[in-house]
C-alpha cells in the first residue's frame, strides 16, 4: 500500500509506503519500488537486455563478424573487438588457447572487483566465527559443536578454494598487465622513431637507372649526376631549379670496382631538395620522361625517399593493383597509401 504525506519543511508531496519510508520510481514506466543506480526497474533492465545486440561492440558500436578478432565478456555475454579492448596479439592467443581463464570487459571490472573483495570479507568472517566457535567450546553441546564443526569445514574448503581462484586471477592479471606495459612501450618506440625517419627524409628524392660512369673519381661523378639532374628536371619535367635548391647529391650503396659485374644496374641516385614543396612538384611532373627522346632516360622513373615501412605498405598496395588488373577490374590506382577507383562519367 503506497500513501501520500505532506512534508511541512520543504511544502511539496512524496511517495512513501505504511513504514514511512520513501519509494523511487523508475524513469523509464514508472513503476514505484525497487530500482538499480540507474533508477531503472528490473523489469526494465531486463527488456533493455533483451533489446541490446549482443554482436555489437560496445566500444565502437560496430558488429563483430565471423572473421574478426572479437572477445566474450565472460559476465556479461558482451562482445568487443580485441583492437577495441588493446588486446594484443599475444594475449588474444592465449585466451583462445586456455579455455579456462576468464576475461572481462572494462565495465565488469569494477563488479569483479567488489566481489572479489567481498569473497575476501566472507573469508575474514569465517575466520572470526570459527575463533568465536572455538571460544565457546565448552558451552556448545556435543551434537551442536559436531554440526557447526561440519558446516565450518565445508565453509573452509569454499573459502580455500575461492582464494586460490583469487590468487590465480591475481597472478595472471599482473602478467596480462606487464605485457600490455611492454607492447605500449614497444609501440611508441616504433612510431617517434618512425616520425624521425619520415622527417629526416621529406626532402628527398630517389631517382633510378641514371648511367653511372666508372672511369669517374667522387668529384667528377658528382658533378655528372648534378649535371643530369638539372637536364632532366628542366628540360624533360619542366622544373626550374634555381641555384640552392638542390643541397646534395649521392649514390646509395657501394661502388662496384672496375672488373666486377658491369651487368649490375646503376646504383640509386640521391637527392636531397631545399624544400619539400619543391620536391613533390618533381614528383608530380615525373610522368613526363616517358615522352622523352633521349634513349638514356627512357627507362628513368623518380619516387619519394620512403622509409622501410613505407616500402613494404607500397609493396603491397602494388600487389593489390597487379591482382586487381589481372581479374579485369579497370580504374584503380594507389593515391596517398592507399588504392582507389576512379569515377568515369557516363
Amino acid at each position: 500500500m503506497v500513501l501520500l504525506r505532506e512534508n511541512t519543511k520543504y511544502k511539496d508531496k512524496l511517495r512513501m509506503d505504511k513504514r514511512g519510508a520513501k519509494k523511487k520510481e523508475c524513469k523509464e514506466c514508472g513503476y514505484l519500488g525497487k530500482v538499480n543506480e540507474d533508477e531503472i526497474c528490473i523489469n526494465c533492465e531486463e527488456e533493455d537486455k533483451r533489446k541490446m545486440d549482443l554482436n555489437k561492440c560496445k566500444q565502437c558500436r560496430r558488429k563483430v563478424q565471423g572473421d574478426d578478432e572479437g572477445i566474450q565478456c565472460d559476465k556479461c555475454g558482451l562482445w568487443y573487438h580485441a583492437v577495441c579492448e588493446n588486446i594484443g596479439e599475444a594475449l588474444y592467443k592465449d585466451l583462445q588457447k586456455d579455455n579456462d581463464e576468464l576475461w572481462f570487459c572494462r565495465r565488469c571490472k569494477p563488479t569483479i572487483k567488489k566481489n572479489l573483495l567481498e569473497n575476501k570479507k566472507l573469508k575474514e568472517d569465517n575466520v572470526r566465527m570459527k575463533e568465536e566457535l572455538q571460544e565457546g567450546n565448552d558451552t556448545i553441546s556435543d551434537k551442536t559443536e559436531t554440526k557447526l564443526a561440519k558446516e565450518l569445514n565445508i565453509i573452509k574448503k569454499q573459502v580455500e578454494g575461492i582464494q586460490k581462484r583469487i590468487e590465480n586471477l591475481g597472478k595472471k592479471w599482473e602478467e596480462r598487465e606487464n605485457e600490455m606495459d611492454e607492447y605500449i612501450t614497444k609501440k611508441v618506440f616504433e612510431i617517434i622513431k618512425e616520425k624521425e625517419e619520415r622527417d629526416r627524409r621529406k626532402n628527398n628524392l630517389v631517382m633510378h637507372n641514371i648511367e653511372e660512369p666508372n672511369n669517374m673519381n667522387e668529384k667528377e661523378l658528382y658533378d655528372h649526376d648534378l649535371a643530369v639532374c638539372m637536364d632532366i628536371f628542366g628540360n624533360e619535367i619542366g622544373e626550374r631549379i634555381e641555384e640552392g635548391e638542390i643541397v646534395d647529391i649521392a649514390r646509395l650503396g657501394k661502388k662496384e670496382e672496375e672488373g666486377e659485374n658491369q651487368n649490375r644496374r646503376p646504383r640509386c641516385l640521391l637527392i636531397k631538395m631545399k624544400e619539400p614543396e619543391k620536391k613533390w612538384s618533381i614528383i608530380k611532373n615525373a610522368k613526363k620522361i616517358k615522352t622523352t627522346r633521349k634513349n638514356e632516360y627512357k627507362r628513368v622513373f623518380i619516387q619519394p625517399d620512403l622509409t622501410r615501412s613505407e616500402r613494404e605498405k607500397e609493396k603491397e598496395l602494388r600487389e593489390k593493383l597487379r591482382e586487381k588488373r589481372e581479374q579485369g577490374e579497370e580504374g584503380w590506382y594507389i593515391r596517398r597509401g592507399q588504392l582507389e577507383r576512379r569515377n568515369y562519367m557516363n
